[in-house]
């Protein structure tokens, strides 16, 4: 069996056979492509373009305190500005929606008022200055708003970017305001850090005014000198010692009264040598008188006398020998008994007994020693020996004196060590502060020069330079590409229509068909013969073709005409054309 192809003849006598299945939806879907072309509303776009331009003043001068990108900056405006309240408030002002607002939700209707507001970048090469790198930069951005009434969408389009440019001067001169408040608040915190540190460390130093670490060094030289007086004066008080043991011992060698003398001019003397002069005239006054013989009476009691003054000191050691044995045996009474036992009482007693007799015996021995010496030699000794006295009272004073500084010294430098770790970590933490309080200073300046230069309008801004306009052509539906597109996919449909039918039908129309089945070709064909009706049904459906067609053709004109552009401006566009070529 041969292969038998199938040539643009057989194509023609199937789309001839198979008209109906072409012509029906040619004609359906043209009809509803040139009604969505004309039903479908116009939309309007209205467009600003702003222009983002640099601030006056050059950045290395004056830095600003807003660090955020263009592109960053112009998606948070937009963000600001596409609220509920803002969108509301100009849907409200122009009325815009009015259908929609009846039936629909606020949420539905402003989500569709978003899509339609467009915010696009303009990019273009720039070379950094930074590094000198050619990159993209975002040098401006255009604000759009699309609605099917022109002059809405240009009220429209027009208070969105009056929106757009508050906003970006309110958030501008807001960002660099509260960079200025907040590096306000900042000194001043330091500031008051700074006062409460020095009052801290001013009351540290108050405290430990003698451990300070500057103190250190002069209190180990002064520990250093003070010892050295220490030195010397156990130097002097060697020599002052050595000085009292000698002047001791002459003075004990005197007699205080030895060059005593009475009115007539002979020696007086003392109690002892008086008592031996009598005790060595006493034999002789018994050898020559009789013991009842005035003068050895009178000498007698003189000597019984003399030896009982004499002996008084001896009574007085007694005395307070005695007192001190009571003491110690009443120190060991009160280890076993209270206060009120009466051995305890009865030893008290006795104390006090001891007690009123030996002051009784010092006065006694003060009133026999009132006799003044005399002797220049033991006077000047007694002098002397008083001075050096005086002096080792002096120096034993000063002693202690520099012992107790010496004291004092030690304990600095032994506490010196942590008043020092803390003092230096008070003056770091003061100088720390002082050194960021410097720098958030400057900062603070920067800032309010900064604050400044975005109310002055300085800094960088946005710029209007094409303000939206009433537009005059809609940029929505594209009816031509509609109309187009509806004859592309018409005659499409059409065709696949009669190839589908085709390839489902199973009737044979020619003898390729009969040749495929049987193998061998007939030997003739008979030509369909058409009556007087079905010619006169066909003549009609041509002639309904023929109208629908120039009807299709005549409304494809009237809406080339309203909805594409006017004839006469096509034809003037066409003739123009043509005669350039």
């Amino acid at each position: 069996m041969e292969n038998q192809a199938i040539d643009i003849k057989d194509y023609l006598k199937i789309i001839k056979r198979r008209s109906k299945f072409l012509l029906i939806p040619f004609v359906v879907i043209s009809i509803l492509s040139i009604m969505l072309s004309v039903v479908l509303p116009p939309v309007y776009r209205s467009m600003a373009t702003i222009l983002i331009e640099e601030q006056e003043i050059p950045s290395e001068l004056v830095r600003s305190t807003v660090t955020t990108f263009a592109d960053q900056r112009i998606q948070t405006i937009s963000q600001r500005i596409m609220t509920r309240a803002n969108l509301m408030e100009i849907v409200n002002k122009f009325d815009l929606y009015p259908k929609e607002r009846k039936s629909k939700p606020e949420e539905i209707i402003l989500e569709k008022m978003r899509k339609l507001i467009v915010v696009e970048p303009v990019s273009a090469n720039v070379i950094d200055p930074r590094n000198g790198q050619p990159s993209q930069a975002t040098i401006a951005f255009t604000l759009s708003f699309d609605y099917k009434n022109p002059g809405l969408a240009q009220k429209t389009a027009n208070e969105l970017t009056s929106l757009f440019l508050k906003e970006n001067i309110k958030s501008r001169t807001e960002s660099a305001q509260n960079a200025a408040l907040f590096l306000s608040e900042e000194s001043r915190r330091l500031k008051d850090k700074i006062q409460q540190t020095q009052t801290q460390l001013a009351a540290f130093k108050e405290k430990n005014l003698n451990q300070l670490p500057q103190i250190s060094q002069l209190n180990q030289q002064e520990l250093t000198s003070l010892n050295g007086q220490l030195l010397t004066l156990d130097s002097q008080e060697r020599s002052l010692h050595e000085r009292q043991f000698y002047l001791e011992g002459e003075l004990a060698q005197i007699d205080p009264n030895a060059l005593a003398v009475n009115a007539t001019g002979n020696r007086v003397f003392d109690m002892k040598d008086r008592l031996k002069v009598l005790e060595s005239e006493y034999p002789s006054l018994q050898a020559g008188y009789s013991a009842t013989h005035p003068d050895v009476i009178k000498a007698k009691r003189e000597i019984e006398s003399l030896k009982k003054q004499i002996g008084g000191n001896t009574d007085l050691n007694k005395i307070y020998a005695e007192l001190t044995n009571k003491k110690a045996e009443l120190a060991l009474l009160l280890k076993q008994y209270s206060d009120k036992h009466p051995d305890v009482l009865k030893l008290q007693k006795q104390i006090s007994t001891l007690q009123q007799s030996m002051l009784t015996a010092q006065e006694t021995e003060a009133t026999g020693r009132s006799v003044q010496p005399d002797n220049p030699a033991y006077i000047t000794l007694k002098a002397q020996l008083q001075s050096i006295q005086a002096e080792l009272q002096s120096l034993g004073f000063t002693r202690s004196q520099l012992n107790k500084k010496i004291d004092d010294l030690r304990q600095s430098l032994r506490q010196a060590p942590m008043v020092e770790k803390e003092y230096t970590d008070l003056i770091q933490e003061l100088d720390n502060t002082n050194l960021r309080y410097r720098e958030v200073s400057a900062r603070e300046m920067e800032a309010q020069i900064s604050q400044q230069l975005e109310l002055e309008r300085k800094g960088e801004r946005f710029t209007l330079i094409d303000p939206p306009q009433e537009p005059l052509e809609p940029i929505s539906p594209n009816r031509a590409a509609i109309l187009f597109l509806g004859f592309v996919f018409a005659i499409a449909s059409g065709l696949g229509s009669v190839f589908l039918a085709e390839m489902l039908g199973s009737t044979i129309n020619n003898e390729k068909t009969i040749t495929a089945i049987l193998g061998v070709p007939p030997l003739s064909s008979i030509p369909y013969l058409e009556s007087r009706e079905e010619s006169e049904t066909y003549k009609k459906r041509r002639f309904i073709m023929i109208g629908a067609a120039l009807i299709a053709l005549v409304v494809a004109v009237i809406g080339f005409h309203f909805i594409v552009m006017p004839l006469d401006v096509f034809w003037y566009k066409l003739l123009r054309v043509i005669g350039n070529n």
